[in-house]
C-alpha cells in the first residue's frame, strides 16, 4: 500500500519539487520513499510496507534497469503468480508483490492486468520504448488522478493535493469545474472520471492506459456482466457463495505485518470477521465504533458477534469535536465529499491503526449481494413494468402525504412510491441520494454561460436496454456509488490513518458469480441479500442473519441542530457565502429553514451544502505554499 506519483513533462522537473510533492502523501507510506529520474520521465512512492518490509523498496526495477514501477495497492495472489514467473526464467530479489508486476510485465506486457487478483494503480515506466503505462483496478479501489499540463506532457498521483502541487510547478493553475459542483448537488459526491477541477480526471477503473509522450491511449480490460444468468439450485448458491467469499478472505489475509477487521452489527463485516476467523483462531482482532445515539449504535450486536466467534474486539466511542471533524474532512479528501460516515470510518481507522497495519472489511457486499431496500423496489417494479408509467405516477400521488423520517419504513415507502413515475435517472437519484434534483437545479442555478448538463442524463448512460431493472439498478451502483463515494470514502479515510483496508466482498471472482444469480435468488423471499443470510445461518448470530442494514454512522440531524448550528450559520447564512455564486441566496436560505422539499433527505441536503461551501472557502484560500503546511495541521488535530 502506497501512494505514488510521475510523469513525463516538457521541462525536467527538480527532484526537490518532486519530493515535496510525495511527501503530501506521507500518510499514505510513512514507512519509505523511493523516486526515479529518468530525463524528463519520473516516478516515485511513498510506501506503507506490508509485504517484504525489508526488501520491498519501490519504485521497482526488472534485471537489466529497462521496466520500472511502482505499485499503490496489493496483488493478493503474488505468491502464486511469483512461483509461475521463476519457472519461466525470472529472478526475483525480494518477496514483494510489487516486483511480481514488473516481472508480469515483461512476459505479458498490458495483457498482465488479466492475472492479477487485487487492488491496485500501477504506473510502469519503459525506458526502452520511452512509454508510461498506467492501470487501475476492476473496481477502482485504489485512486489514480492525472492531468496534461498546457505545456505538454502528463503527471499522476494518488491523491489531488500532490497532484496539484505537480502542476503548480509547471505552471498550471486549475479552475473549479462548474459541472462537477452541479452534479455533487445531486449526488454528494463528485462522480468519477471527472474531478472538481478542469481538465482534471480520475483513471476509471479497469482501465489501462498508455503515454507515449505525445498521446494518451486507454482501453477498458474488464466490466462486471450480469447476463447469461446460472442455472443453479439454491443449495448449490449457498454452498458455492461460502466456498468463493471464504477463498476471497483467505488470499486478503497474507501480510507480513499485524492484521484485523472492520467488525459492525451488520452482516458483511461479521461474515467477513467469522471466515478470517476460521484461519486466524482466536488471535484476530476486530474493531467498532460506538455512538451516543442508540439509534446508530452498532456496538453491542458486533459485541455479541465478536463474543460468539471467540475473537478479540475493541470498541471506539465516537467522542469528538463534529466541527473540527468536518473541516479535517474537508481538506484531507481534496473535493467536496458529503458523506458524513467518513467521519466516523477515519476514527475506527485510526483506532485500528494503533493496533494493526492492515483491516479487512465488508465493503461491497450492498452492492455485490443485492442489500439496499431499492432492489425491493426494483423488483417490484418490474412486475408493474407492463402496465406502464400511469400506474408509477397513481402511486406516486399518494407519496405527497405526511411527514416522515428518511430511513423509517414510512420514508421509505414514500420515496419508493415518487421514484416509480419517474425514468431511469431521476428515478435513481430519488431511491440513493434524494437530493436536489434537474428541475430544483434549473430553477435556482445561477452561473451564466452554458446550463451544465443534466445529472440524470448521465445516470441514463448506465442503464442497458437489453436487462431488466434490477440489474440496471446494480450496475448504476458498482458504477457510480460505489467508485465515486463508497470506495472513495474507505480509502480515504483509512489512507489518512496510514491503515491499509481490503474488501473480500470486491473480489472479481466472487463479483463475477454474484451478478449472474437471478433477481429471485438474491432478493429470495423479499429479503435483502438472501443468499448471504441463508448461507451464513448457521454460523452467525440470528441478530445478524434478521437484522436491518447497518453501517458507520454519525448522529447528523443532532449535529445540524446543536453542535454544527453555529457554523452553518456563519457560512451558509453568511453574506460572503461562497456558494451564493453557483445557487441563488434565497433558495439557499428556504432550505436551511426547511420551508421547501421538507419530503427529501434534509439532513443530507444541508450536509452536503456545508461541506462545499467549506470546500469552496478552503480552496479559494489555498497558496502553493500552504498546501504542505494545511495538510500537516490537519493530520495531527485531535478531532
Amino acid at each position: 500500500m502506497c501512494g505514488i506519483l510521475g510523469g513525463w513533462t516538457e521541462r525536467a522537473m527538480c527532484i526537490p519539487d518532486i519530493r515535496q510533492a510525495l511527501d503530501l502523501m506521507s500518510h499514505r507510506g510513512p514507512d519509505d520513499s523511493g523516486l526515479v529520474v529518468r530525463g524528463h520521465a519520473f516516478i516515485g512512492s511513498r510506501r506503507l510496507s506490508i509485504i517484504d518490509t525489508k526488501r520491498g523498496h519501490q519504485p521497482v526495477f526488472n534485471e537489466d534497469q529497462t521496466i520500472c514501477a511502482a505499485l499503490n495497492g496489493e496483488i493478493y495472489n503474488y505468491v502464486e503468480l511469483m512461483h509461475d514467473l521463476k519457472s519461466k526464467g525470472h529472478c526475483f530479489r525480494s518477496e514483494c508483490d510489487t516486483e511480481v508486476v514488473v516481472h508480469l510485465f515483461e512476459e505479458y506486457r498490458e495483457e498482465l492486468v488479466h492475472y492479477l487478483r487485487g487492488m491496485f494503480a500501477i504506473a510502469i515506466w519503459d525506458d526502452r520504448r520511452k512509454e508510461f503505462h498506467l492501470a487501475r483496478d476492476r473496481f477502482g479501489k485504489k485512486p489514480l488522478y492525472l492531468t496534461q499540463p498546457e505545456s505538454g506532457g502528463m503527471i499522476f498521483a494518488s491523491e489531488l493535493k500532490a497532484l496539484k502541487a505537480l502542476a503548480l510547478k509547471c505552471g498550471e493553475h486549475w479552475e473549479i469545474r462548474k459541472q462537477s459542483i452541479y452534479d455533487y448537488l445531486s449526488l454528494g459526491f463528485v462522480p468519477q472520471p471527472d474531478t472538481i477541477y478542469e481538465g482534471v480526471s480520475v483513471a476509471q477503473a479497469a482501465t489501462w492506459m498508455t503515454y507515449d509522450g505525445r498521446d494518451m491511449k486507454s482501453r477498458r480490460y474488464w466490466s462486471l456482466s450480469y447476463s447469461p444468468k446460472l442455472e443453479l439450485t439454491y443449495p448449490e448458491v449457498l454452498l458455492r457463495t461460502r466456498s468463493m467469499i471464504r477463498e476471497a478472505v483467505r488470499i486478503r489475509l497474507r501480510s507480513d505485518v499485524p492484521l484485523g477487521v472492520f467488525l459492525s452489527g451488520g452482516i458483511d463485516s461479521s461474515i467477513v470477521a467469522s471466515e478470517a476467523r476460521e484461519m486466524l483462531g482466536a488471535e484476530l482482532h476486530t474493531f467498532t465504533i460506538a455512538v451516543g445515539d442508540p439509534r446508530l449504535d452498532e456496538s453491542p450486536v458486533a459485541f455479541r458477534t465478536a463474543r460468539q466467534l471467540a475473537v478479540k474486539n475493541t470498541v471506539l466511542r465516537l467522542e469528538m469535536d463534529p466541527v473540527a471533524s468536518v473541516q479535517f474532512l474537508v481538506r484531507q479528501y481534496d473535493q467536496p465529499f458529503a458523506d458524513s460516515s467518513a467521519i466516523p470510518n477515519y476514527w475506527v481507522s485510526k483506532l485500528a491503526r494503533e493496533h494493526v497495519k492492515v483491516v479487512l472489511n465488508g465493503d461491497g457486499g450492498d452492492e455485490i449481494f443485492g442489500g439496499y431496500r431499492r432492489y425491493l423496489a426494483t423488483r417490484f417494479l418490474e412486475t408493474i413494468r407492463p402496465f406502464g408509467c400511469a400506474v408509477g405516477k397513481a402511486f406516486a400521488a399518494i407519496s405527497s402525504f405526511g411527514q416522515s423520517k428518511r430511513r423509517s419504513a414510512y420514508g421509505f415507502l414514500k420515496r419508493f412510491l415518487r421514484g416509480l413515475g419517474e425514468f431511469n435517472g431521476s428515478r435513481y437519484l430519488i431511491w440513493t441520494t434524494d437530493m436536489l434534483r434537474e428541475s430544483d437545479k434549473q430553477a435556482y442555478w445561477l452561473t451564466s454561460g452554458h446550463r451544465p448538463n443534466p445529472t440524470e442524463k448521465w445516470i441514463e448512460a448506465f442503464h442497458d436496454v437489453h436487462e431488466g431493472d434490477l440489474d440496471n439498478q446494480m450496475r448504476c451502483d458498482n458504477g457510480i456509488i460505489l467508485p465515486s463515494a463508497l470506495l472513495v470514502k474507505m480509502d480515504m479515510a483509512t489512507m489518512a490513518a496510514s491503515l491499509e483496508a481490503r474488501s473480500p466482498f470486491l473480489d472479481h471472482l466472487l463479483a463475477e458469480f454474484a451478478a449472474r444469480l437471478p433477481g429471485s435468488v438474491l432478493l429470495k423471499g423479499g429479503r435483502t441479500k438472501a443468499v448471504l443470510r441463508d448461507a451464513y445461518r448457521n454460523i452467525l448470530p440470528s441478530e445478524v442473519i434478521r437484522g436491518p442494514k447497518r453501517g458507520f454512522e454519525v448522529p447528523m440531524e443532532s449535529w445540524l441542530r446543536k453542535d454544527l448550528r453555529p457554523l452553518v450559520a456563519d457560512t451558509l447564512e453568511s453574506e460572503n457565502s461562497k456558494l451564493s455564486n453557483y445557487l441563488d441566496a434565497k433558495f439557499i436560505r428556504q432550505l436551511l429553514n426547511c420551508e421547501i422539499m421538507s419530503d427529501r433527505n434534509m439532513p443530507y441536503i444541508v450536509y452536503s451544502l456545508l461541506v462545499l461551501e467549506l470546500w469552496l472557502r478552503h480552496v479559494s484560500s489555498e497558496t502553493p505554499e500552504s498546501l504542505h503546511v494545511n495538510l500537516s495541521a490537519c493530520a495531527g488535530r485531535n478531532i
